[in-house]
């Protein structure tokens, strides 16, 4: 029997970053010569079979996005997909990634779970309600504000009332999992995912400061879900050490925080020579980004949004072979051994932070090849996306899979 999986989203599939490389080892796991998987943008381009490009064996991406966010052109785009899919496979499961925009959420459970009685699943990476945007306290002071976090917080409160409603929950770690069954008791773990064996691509850029340690982040630039505030008054006391580090960046950040970090808190700290900012690289210059990198890091606090969450820039990190400092704060202490796969300090912890920096700074030659070594091992027996292939088939295509949870993980 021909299968399909549709996943479907506000976000564009065609551009590179943590939560579309998620959905495209989704799609590599799922594909097989009878399963093709199709990532599918809202658009309000016609949805046919030439309108795809295959990008990895039966998987499909929808090219010439012409995207929508309309109320009347999301429903055509839900429509298309549906009569798409039962053009394309005699048996469909749908996938929804979801978004700030609410319009395609709502409409798409309704067409196709209530109207057309398909399967659908929902992938739950995060709690919305918990976003590091409204993570300041209400106050009169600051009205405007207060009002969007209140709309903010009631709109995506009001939205977990659909979780019941779906077929199952992807959840990305032990605390989204726990979250999620107390809407919907048919839910799998999927951690975030790799490819240990991923072909890379490199430019002639450089990307790293010659007689310094280099030491990279890359994603989404937000000053407090990543902690980066913290991180960079530690990186003061490496500068005022006389240690010689450059702390390179890329990715997206918007004018009030570039200037927040960059332009205020650096100069403050007397180590804007020391900070390079790249911007938003495409998938061939961020390989090469992170190739040159000695060290990758990912210093969040505790927030519940990074509690739920699991930091998908990991897989990037990992994929790339290189020595990963994180803290301890969601499933990271599952999967990252201190010292042996790579470096893990509690959350909130400068000087803890500042001493692991100093240790790997100072050690780096003489633990650099067991690091690695281990840590690819890591991304091949825990997060190596062909070891989730069978239990993503089996719980998307099975309405009697009940609530299994995932247990597929490796400790190193």
């Amino acid at each position: 029997m021909k299968k399909g999986v549709f996943i479907y989203s506000n976000f564009d599939f065609s551009v590179k970053n943590a939560g579309v490389t998620r959905m495209l080892y989704y799609a590599q796991a799922l594909a097989n010569k009878n399963t093709a998987v199709y990532l599918l943008t809202c658009s309000a381009s016609p949805i046919h079979k030439n309108t795809f490009k295959e990008i990895h064996p039966n998987v499909f991406i929808l090219k010439d996005n012409n995207i929508t966010q309309s109320f009347f052109g999301t429903f055509r785009f839900i429509k298309n997909i549906f009569k798409f899919s039962k053009a394309r496979a005699e048996e469909q499961s749908f996938l929804f990634y979801p978004s700030p925009l609410v319009y395609l959420e709502i409409i798409a459970l309704f067409y196709l779970k209530f109207l057309k009685k398909c399967n659908v699943y929902y992938e739950l990476n995060e709690i919305r309600k918990y976003t590091s945007t409204f993570h300041e306290k209400t106050s009169i002071k600051r009205p405007k504000y207060s009002i969007k976090k209140i709309i903010y917080i009631a709109v995506f409160s009001t939205l977990e009332w659909l979780l019941p409603h779906y077929d199952g929950l992807i959840c990305i770690s032990t605390a989204i999992q726990t979250y999620g069954d107390t809407f919907n008791r048919s839910t799998i773990r999927i951690p975030i995912l790799t490819n240990p064996d991923l072909k890379k691509e490199f430019s002639s850029e450089i990307y790293s400061q010659k007689d310094a340690f280099n030491i990279g982040f890359s994603g989404s630039i937000h000053p407090i879900k990543e902690n980066l505030t913290s991180f960079f008054n530690v990186l003061g006391e490496l500068k005022k050490n006389d240690y010689p580090f450059a702390f390179n960046l890329c990715g997206y950040i918007d004018k009030e925080h570039h200037h927040l970090l960059f332009e205020q808190i650096a100069k403050e700290l007397n180590i804007s020579e020391h900070i390079n900012f790249y911007g938003h690289l495409n998938a061939k210059e961020l390989s090469t980004f992170l190739n040159q990198q000695q060290l990758l890091v990912i210093p969040r606090g505790f927030t519940l949004q990074n509690n739920y969450g699991f930091s998908t820039k990991l897989s990037d990190y990992l994929d790339h072979g290189k020595p990963v400092l994180v803290t301890d704060v969601s499933d990271n202490h599952m999967f990252i051994k201190d010292g042996v796969n790579g470096f893990i300090v509690p959350t909130d912890d400068n000087n803890k932070m500042y001493d692991k920096l100093v240790y790997i700074m100072t050690n780096y030659n003489a633990i650099y090849d067991d690091i690695q070594k281990n840590a690819n091992e890591t991304s091949r027996n825990s997060f190596y996306y062909e070891n989730y292939s069978k239990s993503l088939r089996d719980f998307l295509f099975k309405a009697s899979y009940g609530s299994q949870h995932e247990k597929n993980v490796s400790n190193v």
